[in-house]
């Protein structure tokens, strides 16, 4: 047991490692929450040199309901863009800003 909660500390630091040193930035919808019995995840789509991704990441943050559907600033490593960190305090409302990250005026209305 203890080895499992060292090698998941471990790999949550390359991961967050390797995004500080290949960092970039785009934004990302916030789709949807899955809960389990203990825990939350969270789930985003996102969209890469025209390439949607559609990823998990970590908890669900508070008042989550009030954030589905709204977009984010998310920060991914060039050399793997399924890496990513979500950071909910930066949301964003810019139409243009959006279009320009790849969504649609459908999935902006959703």
């Amino acid at each position: 047991m203890v080895f499992g909660l060292i090698s998941l500390f471990i790999k949550g630091h390359l991961r967050s490692k390797e995004i500080q040193e290949n960092k970039k930035q785009t934004i990302c919808k916030f789709t949807f929450c899955k809960t389990f019995p203990k825990t939350t995840e969270s789930f985003f789509k996102y969209n890469v040199n025209n390439e949607q991704y559609r990823n998990s990441y970590g908890r669900c943050p508070d008042n989550y309901d009030e954030k589905i559907n709204k977009f984010f600033i998310i920060y991914y490593s060039s050399k793997d863009p399924n890496k990513i960190i979500v950071d909910f305090s930066k949301q964003i409302t810019d139409t243009t800003a959006i279009l320009k990250a790849g969504f649609t005026r459908e999935e902006i209305g959703s």
